[in-house]
């Protein structure tokens, strides 16, 4: 017994004053005590704990179990514990992974190793959802994660964490060890940590070893329901069996569905509800291999598919059964915040002959959209508004000062390059290496930045930056000033790039870094020769152009003809997008152009996008919430998104072999690993 471990665990699992139920258990006979003094506790505890296992409960209990028999002792079969109904709050997310072995011994060392690959696995696919970091436990036989939350005992939130530790089970259970899938009620025990881990005869092979903490954050933050909740839909669910899905009145047969279509399997395991069929290679990229892609068939004969690799994560069952069978759901299945690469095109040859010089209504060929294509700009509601950015195509930007102009065309460029298209960005007024700290921090995104001495002021490490360089090597590119800011150099300048590295899209950040001086004409005039250079040439060359233009000062709520400059600069575009920043000059211009009526409305989101112009589809008026993220400097589609890039792919295979972690009871605090061990 570790008195020193059982102090720190309380300290950090516990609020002061709480009460801690504790339970001893010896074979079938159980004790309780109820506690507020830790000296007390750890009195009682040293009288059972070298021949018994020692537990407590993890939330928080009802402080009217205080006045029980057991207050401030231990008593051998007491007639109450605490129940669920006496739990006041749900304080913990405990995962509880084990090797598998035979019932009623303790784990071998080399069993024991050999789960730290699951643990990182689950680790690293929860932070990628958005989890804060949890607390990482050796539970004497496995390993726990402690993920605090803050949610009410209820039936609702019973049933979500009993889903998210179902999907955990399917995705990452296997031959070696499980996820224990029963810890979901409210009043759940788990090891007391400083005390000894005791099943069976404790032999060389098979010790007894004591539990304990083995890495904390400084500060545990609160992962929010909503992500718990996000992570419970991931539990595939069984489609009704309608004729419409092919499905008729039997249940379908998966077996005969990947044997029939030559499904590369390469292994099958049950787990707790149901088959896995693990996958030589993803469906949907083959160099993706291992582990990385299943299909899963519930008892309840419901079926799911997951690739881990972030570029495919968005795939589903229903993706795979249109793969082979494209008319399976006669367009009842259409999937959800689904981004896909269009067709890219090779330009056809120039053509001497254009025809007539006025045609006819039956002359002009109508243009079909599969030919065109645009770059996804990662938010949401705005793909699902204007699709994308069409190559060829250009988009002014504009806004008020703070209104986060340049961050969200940077988070553009991020999710083209995620989405395999490369670009090139011109920053005059920013030097390249805060540009790269900036795209650094919203490549990393919160769970991988670390915050300064100075209050709101973040950095990534070098472990994390460097994969990042290496992910966007060759894909995205900074304009270097030293080379200047001429207008015509530059724009020489990119066009040659674009044609040399197939650039997809470029960014000039801003209209006034850009010297105009050498065009002809009055400041308007010069402002409608460089807009219209730019417009011939990113149709020309065959790439998205994205232009920022401040606006006029002093104005109310920002339309699109207070932007400075020539009309030319909004007539000549495709796109005209204004960036808001929701601070009381916004509310009070929302109020003044829309009405009272419509401040709540407009104001919920910390940022809005709002499409002025979209010469391809006619919209107009559209505004888009965003909600701005602190530690990453990201723009989000809601509050709690956690987008993944493909940088965390590199080098994965290091990240699990990492050392493991040494620990002593005195250093709790995480070191610079990005998995546990």
């Amino acid at each position: 017994m570790n008195e020193i471990e059982i102090r720190h665990t309380l300290e950090l699992l516990k609020k002061d004053n709480e009460v801690i139920e504790v339970r001893v258990i010896k074979g079938k006979y159980t004790s309780s005590g109820y506690f507020k003094n830790i000296d007390n506790l750890l009195k009682e505890v040293k009288r059972y704990e070298a021949i018994s296992n020692v537990y407590f409960v993890l939330n928080t209990i009802d402080d009217a179990c205080y006045s029980r028999e057991q207050c401030e002792r231990l008593i051998d079969n007491v007639k109450n514990s605490t129940s669920d109904n006496d739990i006041i709050n749900r304080d913990w997310l405990l995962i509880d992974v084990d090797p598998k072995r035979a019932t009623g011994v303790s784990a071998s060392h080399d069993e024991k190793e050999k789960s730290k690959e699951t643990i990182n696995r689950i680790y690293s696919f929860l932070r990628d959802f958005g989890f804060c970091e949890p607390v990482v436990a050796d539970s004497g036989n496995g390993f726990h994660l402690l993920y605090k939350i803050n949610c009410e005992n209820n039936n609702e939130n019973k049933e979500t964490l009993q889903k998210v530790l179902q999907v955990l089970d399917m995705y990452f259970s296997n031959e070696i060890c499980e996820i224990d899938k029963s810890v979901f009620n409210a009043a759940r025990v788990t090891k007391l940590y400083g005390t000894t881990a005791r099943k069976g005869n404790s032999s060389e092979q098979r010790p007894h070893r004591e539990s304990k903490i083995l890495r904390a954050p400084g500060f545990i933050k609160e992962t929010p329901l909503v992500l718990l909740q996000k992570v419970a839909l991931l539990l595939p669910q069984p489609e009704k069996a309608t004729y419409a899905n092919k499905y008729g009145r039997e249940q379908f047969d998966l077996r005969s569905f990947l044997s029939k279509n030559g499904i590369p399997v390469k292994s099958e395991q049950a787990f707790g509800n149901g088959t896995k069929f693990i996958l030589e290679h993803c469906l949907f990229d083959p160099s993706h291999k291992g582990k990385d892609a299943a299909i899963f068939q519930m008892s309840n004969g419901a079926i799911g598919y997951k690739c881990f690799h972030n570029s495919c994560s968005h795939y589903k069952w229903q993706d795979v059964r249109k793969m082979y069978e494209p008319n399976a759901y006669n367009r009842e299945y259409a999937p959800t915040n689904r981004v896909t690469k269009p067709i890219k095109i090779e330009p056809q040859p120039e053509q001497t002959d254009k025809g007539d010089k006025f045609l006819n209504l039956s002359d002009i060929k109508n243009v079909d959209r599969s030919q065109i294509v645009a770059i996804p700009s990662g938010f949401l509601e705005l793909d699902r508004r204007i699709i994308g950015f069409n190559k060829g195509e250009v988009t002014l930007w504009s806004g008020k000062n703070g209104s986060a102009k340049s961050t969200i065309i940077n988070q553009l460029s991020l999710n083209a390059v995620e989405q395999g298209f490369k670009g090139v960005i011109f920053s005059g007024e920013l030097p390249a290496h805060k540009m790269k700290n900036w795209l650094h921090l919203q490549a990393a995104g919160r769970q991988f930045t670390t915050p300064t001495q100075y209050e709101n002021v973040f950095f990534v490490k070098k472990s994390v930056s460097d994969k990042i360089d290496k992910w966007l090597k060759n894909k995205l590119f900074v304009y270097n000033n030293d080379y200047g800011n001429q207008f015509e150099q530059l724009i020489a300048d990119v066009e040659q790039f674009v044609t040399e590295k197939e650039i997809d899209f470029v960014v000039l950040d801003n209209l006034m870094a850009i010297d105009l001086l050498t065009l002809d004409g009055d400041k308007y005039e010069k402002q409608s020769r460089f807009i219209n250079r730019l417009c011939a040439s990113a149709k020309k060359y065959n790439y998205h152009l994205h232009v920022v233009a401040h606006p006029r000062k002093n104005v109310g709520f920002l339309r699109k003809e207070d932007i400075s400059g020539t009309a030319d600069l909004t007539n000549a575009v495709d796109n005209v997008i204004i960036c808001h920043r929701n601070n009381r000059d916004y509310e009070k211009a929302v109020a003044e152009f829309y009405g009272n009526e419509m401040v709540l409305q407009l104001t919920a989101a910390s940022n809005y996008l709002e499409v002025c112009k979209n010469r391809d589809l006619g919209v107009v008026d559209a505004l888009v919430g965003l909600y701005f993220e602190i530690e990453s400097k990201r723009l989000l589609n809601e509050r709690h998104e956690n987008k993944v890039y493909s940088w965390q792919e590199i080098e994965r295979q290091a990240e699990i072999e990492a050392p493991t972690f040494y620990h002593e009871p005195t250093d709790i605090y995480f070191d610079e690993q990005e998995v546990p061990f």
